[in-house]
């Protein structure tokens, strides 16, 4: 261990993100009480040990030159557990000896506020599956790599504003909630199932043929009458579209139709 001053050991002590320094051989002489809170390891446990032996990804960091730079990596912790860290590394020269400082910062909550905030940018807030912006991107991203054919389905939840006005908004979003588990249990994990609208769903499969597509729209429609019979509340009656993109066929194109199907639905079901 490197001897310190008391001011320079209160210093260490003090930061608030774990410190480490190595010698030239990459061995841990230094550490603060940060690193033993991040790492979970004492400090006598880490004296000695190759700093690369706490990275979970060491050879992105020796890949990198020593000089002043941060790269983010996972540190591994004495649990087993993996943490994700900001690491910075700068050379000092102490009595003619080089060592390297490393300074290892905590991004668990930056990462998970940035999940955060993405979730709540591609996600729609009252029925917490895709909203608009991630389904535009999902539509782009499978026009351009498939796997073909897609599947489209375009759903409308009948009399939602007649609902709104009669029993309330609350009523209603309780009527979208509801249309968004039955949507959620229909469909396969992998697809993109999302509200893009006020009362309009849409959702994508991939790797779906016509006949696929079609039997998805049947099961959709069961699925809506057994969770009406199951529940006692306002019935769900939905207008269903299906459409089917090819290889080499636009999804927008494919979109357009099943938004008609819909639409021609939903002008029978105000008929009757």
């Amino acid at each position: 261990m490197v001897e310190l001053g008391h001011f320079a050991e209160a210093f260490l002590e003090a930061a608030p993100d774990a410190v480490l320094a190595v010698d030239d051989s990459g061995e841990i002489i230094l550490v603060n009480m940060q690193a033993e809170l991040l790492l979970g390891y004492g400090r006598q446990e880490l004296w000695g040990q190759p700093l690369e032996s706490l990275l979970a990804e060491p050879d992105a960091l020796t890949r990198r030159s020593v000089g002043p730079h941060s790269v983010e990596l996972l540190a591994q912790r004495r649990d087993g557990n993996k943490v994700p860290v900001e690491v910075s590394l700068a050379p000092v020269t102490i009595d003619k000896r080089p060592y390297t400082i490393a300074i290892l910062r905590d991004l668990t909550e930056r990462r998970r506020l940035e999940e955060n905030l993405h979730y709540l940018s591609t996600h729609d807030s009252l029925t917490g599956l895709a909203n608009r912006l991630a389904f535009d991107e999902a539509l782009h991203r499978l026009d351009e790599s498939g796997p073909h054919p897609v599947g489209v389905l375009m759903v409308d939840l009948d009399e939602l504003k007649r609902v709104n006005d009669e029993q309330g908004h609350a009523a209603g979003d309780a009527m979208l909630r509801r249309v968004a588990e039955v949507l959620r249990s229909t469909f396969r994990a992998d697809d993109v199932v999302a509200r893009i609208g006020g009362d309009e769903f849409a959702v994508l499969t991939s790797g779906r043929d016509a006949h696929s597509v079609d039997a998805l729209g049947t099961r959709l429609a069961d699925a809506v009458l057994q969770h009406n019979r199951e529940l006692d509340a306002t019935p769900l009656r939905l207008s269903i579209g299906v459409a089917v993109a090819q290889s080499g066929n636009s999804i927008a194109s494919a979109l357009q139709d099943a938004d008609a199907r819909m639409y021609s639905m939903k002008r029978l079901h105000q008929g009757r």
